[in-house]
């Protein structure tokens, strides 16, 4: 990602480089059902996508098996190293959807884009309970992540709260959250099985 943003500093010169079509962007930005747009509907409908894959297919179950619990996956027959190749693969090929999307609404192509949302989009994932190490989470539950983060960031831009001080206030959540995932997980039923016996 580094190599990849450097290049992209590299040739734009560290400058938004401008389209050439402006009414595309009108388009994509066009509010519908005075909520809605073109990459709204675009986002539920993955998230829907997303979730019925997760949920209703063998991949998506060997996936949080593989999240949970590596071995065991191996041991019923998952490859774990090619679901996680595959998993960034299929990561990488969303991430660059939305970066294409974004540019498109905008109509400008900026090396900057996205470098500021990192932690925002990590912390929208995890409040909702999806563990960073795998095995837990959900795509609906994602979903409710990013709508509790946005509701914070946008009543913190109502009050006139500065850019760097929501990234603290987003960033000692994700900590906490964090934190917490560590301290009150439940304990795997053998080390009970042992505490009980000693």
């Amino acid at each position: 990602m580094l190599a990849f943003r450097a290049i992209a500093h590299w040739l734009t010169e560290s400058q938004p480089v401008p389209g050439k079509d402006i009414m595309l962007s009108i388009t994509m930005s066009t509010v519908f059902l005075e909520i809605f747009t073109i990459r709204s509907v675009l986002f539920v409908g993955l998230i829907v996508l997303l979730h019925c894959w997760l949920t209703l297919t063998v991949a998506g179950r060997n996936l949080f098996a593989v999240g949970s619990n590596p071995e065991a996956a191996t041991a019923s027959g998952i490859s774990p190293d090619r679901t996680v190749f595959l998993s960034f693969i299929f990561a990488g090929v969303l991430a660059g959807m939305a970066g294409v999307l974004q540019s498109l609404t905008t109509n400008t192509g900026s090396p900057m884009f996205g470098s500021e949302i990192l932690v925002v989009i990590i912390a929208a994932v995890v409040v909702r309970g999806t563990r960073i190490e795998g095995g837990k989470g959900s795509a609906l539950g994602t979903l409710g992540g990013v709508l509790t983060i946005t509701a914070l960031t946008t009543a913190m831009e109502f009050q006139s709260i500065p850019a760097y001080v929501q990234q603290v206030v987003t960033g000692s959540i994700l900590i906490l959250l964090v934190v917490l995932d560590r301290t009150i997980r439940p304990r795997p039923r053998t080390q009970v099985a042992q505490a009980t016996q000693t």
